[in-house]
Protein backbone atom coordinates (compact mmCIF):
# COMPACT_ATOMS: atom_id res chain seq x y z
CA UNK A 1 0.00 0.00 0.00
CA UNK A 2 0.88 3.47 -0.30
CA UNK A 3 2.22 6.17 1.97
CA UNK A 4 -0.29 9.32 2.72
CA UNK A 5 0.06 11.73 -0.59
CA UNK A 6 -2.69 14.11 -0.16
CA UNK A 7 -4.38 16.26 2.93
CA UNK A 8 -7.44 17.92 2.34
CA UNK A 9 -8.76 20.37 4.59
CA UNK A 10 -12.21 22.03 5.15
CA UNK A 11 -11.68 25.64 4.78
CA UNK A 12 -14.16 28.04 6.96
CA UNK A 13 -13.59 26.80 11.13
CA UNK A 14 -10.93 24.80 9.97
CA UNK A 15 -8.08 27.31 8.80
CA UNK A 16 -9.91 30.18 10.11
CA UNK A 17 -12.03 31.50 12.90
CA UNK A 18 -14.95 31.57 10.06
CA UNK A 19 -17.90 31.85 12.49
CA UNK A 20 -16.22 34.36 15.24
CA UNK A 21 -15.02 36.75 12.29
CA UNK A 22 -18.65 36.72 11.29
CA UNK A 23 -20.54 37.87 14.81
CA UNK A 24 -17.49 40.38 14.99
CA UNK A 25 -18.36 41.40 12.19
CA UNK A 26 -22.15 41.44 12.81
CA UNK A 27 -21.14 43.09 15.73
CA UNK A 28 -19.57 46.71 13.84
CA UNK A 29 -22.76 46.59 11.60
CA UNK A 30 -25.04 47.02 15.09
CA UNK A 31 -22.34 49.66 16.45
CA UNK A 32 -22.38 51.64 13.00
CA UNK A 33 -25.97 52.01 13.20
CA UNK A 34 -26.13 52.77 16.53
CA UNK A 35 -23.31 55.66 16.10
CA UNK A 36 -25.46 56.83 13.57
CA UNK A 37 -28.45 57.40 15.60
CA UNK A 38 -30.48 54.55 15.88
CA UNK A 39 -32.45 54.30 19.11
CA UNK A 40 -31.76 50.86 20.34
CA UNK A 41 -29.99 48.97 23.66
CA UNK A 42 -26.57 47.49 22.10
CA UNK A 43 -27.43 44.06 23.62
CA UNK A 44 -31.32 44.25 22.37
CA UNK A 45 -29.56 44.92 19.08
CA UNK A 46 -27.28 42.26 19.29
CA UNK A 47 -29.94 39.86 20.48
CA UNK A 48 -32.20 40.98 17.16
CA UNK A 49 -29.47 39.87 14.88
CA UNK A 50 -28.01 36.64 16.02
CA UNK A 51 -32.67 35.63 16.14
CA UNK A 52 -32.25 36.84 12.29
CA UNK A 53 -28.86 34.77 11.71
CA UNK A 54 -30.68 31.35 13.45
CA UNK A 55 -33.61 32.18 11.38
CA UNK A 56 -32.46 32.52 8.03
CA UNK A 57 -29.00 31.26 8.37
CA UNK A 58 -25.31 32.87 8.11
CA UNK A 59 -25.10 32.88 4.51
CA UNK A 60 -28.29 35.21 3.98
CA UNK A 61 -27.55 38.02 2.23
CA UNK A 62 -30.08 40.53 3.88
CA UNK A 63 -29.30 40.82 8.22
CA UNK A 64 -29.60 43.97 8.30
CA UNK A 65 -32.75 44.48 6.04
CA UNK A 66 -34.51 42.56 8.10
CA UNK A 67 -33.30 43.92 11.09
CA UNK A 68 -34.68 47.08 10.38
CA UNK A 69 -37.97 46.24 9.04
CA UNK A 70 -38.43 43.76 12.60
CA UNK A 71 -37.73 46.83 14.88
CA UNK A 72 -40.15 49.19 12.68
CA UNK A 73 -42.75 46.58 13.06
CA UNK A 74 -42.22 45.26 16.54
CA UNK A 75 -41.07 48.83 18.59
CA UNK A 76 -43.63 51.35 18.48
CA UNK A 77 -40.87 53.98 19.30
CA UNK A 78 -39.16 53.42 15.75
CA UNK A 79 -40.31 54.43 12.63
CA UNK A 80 -38.08 54.94 10.22
CA UNK A 81 -38.53 56.65 6.50
CA UNK A 82 -37.61 54.56 3.52
CA UNK A 83 -34.51 56.18 2.76
CA UNK A 84 -33.40 56.55 6.26
CA UNK A 85 -33.85 52.49 6.74
CA UNK A 86 -31.54 52.25 3.96
CA UNK A 87 -28.95 54.52 5.48
CA UNK A 88 -28.93 52.47 8.47
CA UNK A 89 -28.16 49.61 6.22
CA UNK A 90 -25.90 50.81 4.62
CA UNK A 91 -23.40 52.06 7.72
CA UNK A 92 -24.06 48.55 8.84
CA UNK A 93 -22.62 46.31 5.27
CA UNK A 94 -19.63 48.65 5.20
CA UNK A 95 -19.01 48.42 8.56
CA UNK A 96 -19.54 44.78 8.27
CA UNK A 97 -17.42 44.37 5.81
CA UNK A 98 -14.82 46.28 6.87
CA UNK A 99 -14.07 44.16 9.84
CA UNK A 100 -14.18 41.10 7.57
CA UNK A 101 -11.36 42.13 5.41
CA UNK A 102 -9.35 43.74 8.40
CA UNK A 103 -9.65 40.89 10.84
CA UNK A 104 -9.31 37.81 8.97
CA UNK A 105 -6.96 35.59 9.44
CA UNK A 106 -5.65 31.99 9.46
CA UNK A 107 -5.27 30.12 13.08
CA UNK A 108 -2.01 29.84 14.08
CA UNK A 109 -1.08 26.20 13.46
CA UNK A 110 -2.17 26.57 9.90
CA UNK A 111 0.91 28.14 7.86
CA UNK A 112 3.68 25.92 9.45
CA UNK A 113 1.89 22.93 8.76
CA UNK A 114 1.14 23.59 5.41
CA UNK A 115 5.03 24.54 4.68
CA UNK A 116 5.77 21.44 6.31
CA UNK A 117 3.85 19.30 3.99
CA UNK A 118 5.37 20.96 1.02
CA UNK A 119 8.34 20.28 2.60
CA UNK A 120 7.30 16.73 2.96
CA UNK A 121 6.12 16.51 -0.80
CA UNK A 122 2.54 16.03 0.35
CA UNK A 123 -0.01 17.69 -1.64
CA UNK A 124 -2.70 19.70 -0.12
CA UNK A 125 -6.45 20.49 -0.79
CA UNK A 126 -9.03 22.41 0.10
CA UNK A 127 -12.79 21.28 -0.40
CA UNK A 128 -15.28 23.83 0.92
CA UNK A 129 -18.81 24.58 0.18
CA UNK A 130 -20.21 27.97 -0.46
CA UNK A 131 -19.63 30.15 -3.48
CA UNK A 132 -16.92 30.53 -5.63
CA UNK A 133 -15.96 33.78 -5.86
CA UNK A 134 -16.60 34.40 -1.81
CA UNK A 135 -14.88 31.14 -0.70
CA UNK A 136 -11.61 32.27 -3.19
CA UNK A 137 -11.67 35.78 -1.42
CA UNK A 138 -11.30 34.04 1.47
CA UNK A 139 -8.62 32.23 0.24
CA UNK A 140 -6.48 34.83 -1.67
CA UNK A 141 -7.33 36.94 1.48
CA UNK A 142 -5.39 34.59 3.98
CA UNK A 143 -2.56 33.79 1.78
CA UNK A 144 -3.59 30.27 1.14
CA UNK A 145 -3.58 30.46 -2.25
CA UNK A 146 0.58 30.07 -2.14
CA UNK A 147 0.18 27.35 0.41
CA UNK A 148 -2.25 25.57 -1.42
CA UNK A 149 -1.66 23.16 -4.13
CA UNK A 150 -5.56 23.06 -5.68
CA UNK A 151 -8.83 24.16 -4.36
CA UNK A 152 -12.58 22.68 -4.62
CA UNK A 153 -15.73 24.50 -4.60
CA UNK A 154 -19.01 22.73 -4.87
CA UNK A 155 -21.43 25.42 -5.94
CA UNK A 156 -18.23 25.24 -8.91
CA UNK A 157 -18.66 21.96 -9.11
CA UNK A 158 -22.02 21.05 -8.78
CA UNK A 159 -21.96 18.80 -5.42
CA UNK A 160 -22.46 19.73 -2.46
CA UNK A 161 -21.35 18.20 0.94
CA UNK A 162 -21.93 15.47 3.16
CA UNK A 163 -22.10 13.85 -0.76
CA UNK A 164 -19.26 11.16 -1.20
CA UNK A 165 -19.10 11.76 -4.72
CA UNK A 166 -17.46 15.20 -4.01
CA UNK A 167 -14.85 13.29 -2.21
CA UNK A 168 -14.49 11.03 -5.24
CA UNK A 169 -14.46 13.56 -7.34
CA UNK A 170 -11.59 15.71 -5.62
CA UNK A 171 -9.38 12.74 -5.14
CA UNK A 172 -9.92 11.82 -9.07
CA UNK A 173 -8.93 15.48 -9.95
CA UNK A 174 -5.19 15.10 -7.93
CA UNK A 175 -5.19 11.48 -8.76
CA UNK A 176 -4.76 9.98 -5.39
CA UNK A 177 -6.93 7.00 -4.41
CA UNK A 178 -8.58 7.11 -0.64
CA UNK A 179 -5.92 5.18 1.34
CA UNK A 180 -3.32 7.82 0.52
CA UNK A 181 -5.13 10.47 1.88
CA UNK A 182 -6.40 12.19 5.26
CA UNK A 183 -9.18 15.03 5.44
CA UNK A 184 -9.78 17.11 8.41
CA UNK A 185 -12.36 19.17 8.64
CA UNK A 186 -14.80 20.62 11.98
CA UNK A 187 -18.10 19.16 10.93
CA UNK A 188 -18.88 15.26 11.78
CA UNK A 189 -22.18 15.22 9.00
CA UNK A 190 -20.13 17.44 6.74
CA UNK A 191 -16.32 16.46 6.73
CA UNK A 192 -15.91 12.75 8.67
CA UNK A 193 -18.84 10.91 7.67
CA UNK A 194 -18.74 11.66 3.57
CA UNK A 195 -14.91 11.15 3.39
CA UNK A 196 -15.04 8.14 5.52
CA UNK A 197 -17.48 6.59 3.28
CA UNK A 198 -14.88 7.33 0.33
CA UNK A 199 -12.52 4.83 2.21
CA UNK A 200 -10.40 8.57 3.35
CA UNK A 201 -8.45 9.01 6.60
CA UNK A 202 -10.41 10.95 8.50
CA UNK A 203 -9.21 13.71 11.44
CA UNK A 204 -11.85 15.67 13.12
CA UNK A 205 -10.12 18.98 14.39
CA UNK A 206 -11.59 20.69 17.64
CA UNK A 207 -11.68 24.25 16.75
CA UNK A 208 -14.28 25.55 19.72
CA UNK A 209 -16.36 26.74 16.80
CA UNK A 210 -20.29 26.28 16.97
CA UNK A 211 -20.20 22.55 15.76
CA UNK A 212 -17.63 21.52 17.32
CA UNK A 213 -19.34 17.98 19.56
CA UNK A 214 -17.38 19.49 22.56
CA UNK A 215 -19.68 21.92 23.33
CA UNK A 216 -22.97 20.29 23.94
CA UNK A 217 -21.05 16.94 25.05
CA UNK A 218 -22.72 15.05 21.62
CA UNK A 219 -21.98 11.47 21.33
CA UNK A 220 -20.74 10.28 17.89
CA UNK A 221 -21.61 6.89 16.67
CA UNK A 222 -19.27 4.90 15.02
CA UNK A 223 -20.41 5.49 11.33
CA UNK A 224 -19.75 9.49 12.67
CA UNK A 225 -16.40 8.55 14.45
CA UNK A 226 -13.49 9.96 13.21
CA UNK A 227 -10.05 8.14 13.01
CA UNK A 228 -8.20 10.49 14.60
CA UNK A 229 -9.04 13.65 16.54
CA UNK A 230 -7.00 17.01 17.06
CA UNK A 231 -6.46 19.92 18.10
CA UNK A 232 -3.87 21.45 16.70
CA UNK A 233 -2.67 20.84 12.95
CA UNK A 234 0.72 19.82 14.17
CA UNK A 235 -0.36 16.77 15.29
CA UNK A 236 -1.88 15.25 11.90
CA UNK A 237 2.42 14.84 11.13
CA UNK A 238 2.79 12.14 13.36
CA UNK A 239 -1.02 10.54 12.87
CA UNK A 240 0.99 10.37 9.05
CA UNK A 241 3.89 8.58 10.43
CA UNK A 242 1.53 6.29 12.20
CA UNK A 243 -0.98 5.26 9.08
CA UNK A 244 2.35 4.98 7.13
CA UNK A 245 4.13 2.47 9.54
CA UNK A 246 0.93 0.50 9.48
CA UNK A 247 0.80 0.47 5.70
CA UNK A 248 4.22 -0.69 5.56
CA UNK A 249 3.77 -3.48 7.76
CA UNK A 250 0.66 -4.52 6.10
CA UNK A 251 2.89 -4.93 2.80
Amino acid sequence: MCPINLVGFDLDDCLFDSTGLSERARIKGIEAMIDLGLKINRQEAFDTIQEIVKEHGSNFGKHYDYFIRRLNHLRSDINLSYNTQYQYIAAAIIAYHKEKVDSIKLYNDVEKCLIMLKKKNIKSIIISDGSPVKQNEKILRLGLDKLIDSVFITNEIGIKKPNPKLFDYCLDMVGVKASEALYIGDRIDMDINPAKKCGIHTIYIHRGGKYDYYNDSREINDEGKPDYEISSLSEIFSIIDTINNQQHSIV
